[in-house]
């Protein structure tokens, strides 16, 4: 049997290495504008601070949609479906190393933020009281610690349910595709991957939708309980979607070549 970690470890490789050129495109381009901003003769010493927080959410959806592809070529692919492991471990590592591919692309940001955040502190440290100051009414207290921990948890939740989403429609269309002939199974993936396009970027929208939402009333005053209703119901989601997309990959889905 292949150790749960070695198989964690291979799965990660592909989606640090998609995380790293998302990070390096990302520096280009704030480079780009920085110089931009010296050109124009705007440039101060928050530049860099502006610059990363305007492309830091391009990283973001690229980094959901590379993601979500590696995830089910994982499933379908017999560069990883055919090691000797049970379907519900593949599936954890698989899904496992997917959220920690993402928390490091969070880590990555969140330095990139301190350190430009530090070399134009003079300019910013007037935002930062007055970011105090709407904490105040804050679901999640005035610690902006906690709130940055809160914001991140239900950002992981509505990811995960994307993904776990994602991967139930894919896996189901790769199903019913196995009793179909071989010409039909290629108009099928044909069309599986013209909804998988449209599905990835409908739940992107939803998810900047929600992302926006949150950071506005994690500012205001909604209250806890219901943040939490709604946690709680989407990791309820997530829980079915994976038993479903588990029983799928056991009973119905098979690989096909690299």
């Amino acid at each position: 049997m292949t150790k749960f970690s070695s198989l964690f470890k291979a799965m990660s490789g592909s989606k640090f290495r998609s995380i790293h050129q998302l990070m390096l495109l990302e520096l280009a381009a704030v480079a780009v504008s920085s110089v931009w901003s010296l050109v124009r003769g705007d440039f101060s010493s928050a530049t860099l601070f502006y610059s990363v927080m305007g492309w830091s959410i391009i990283p973001y959806v690229v980094s959901f949609v590379l993601l979500a592809v590696r995830n089910e070529q994982a499933f379908t692919r017999d560069t990883f479906r055919l090691a000797p492991i049970t379907d519900s471990l593949f599936y954890a590592a698989n899904i496992l190393s997917t959220v920690v591919s993402f928390l490091y692309l969070l880590v990555l940001q969140a330095v990139l933020m301190v350190v430009t955040g530090l070399i134009g502190w003079s300019t910013l440290s007037p935002m930062y009281d007055d970011m105090q100051t709407n904490l105040q009414f804050s679901v999640f207290g005035t610690n902006p610690v906690g709130v940055c921990l809160g914001m991140l948890t239900i950002m992981l939740v509505i990811y995960l349910l994307a993904w776990s989403t994602v991967s139930l429609v894919h896996l189901i269309t790769s199903a019913a595709s196995n009793y179909l002939p071989r010409a039909r199974q290629r108009v099928v993936n044909g069309i599986v991957y013209v909804i998988m396009i449209v599905l990835t970027f409908r739940v992107v929208t939803y998810l900047m939708g929600q992302v926006a939402w949150i950071s506005t009333s994690l500012m205001g005053g909604n209250t806890t309980s219901s943040w939490w209703v709604g946690v709680l119901v989407m990791l309820l989601i997530i829980v079915v979607e994976t038993a479903a997309n588990i029983f799928l990959l056991n009973k119905w889905v098979e690989t096909t070549a690299n």
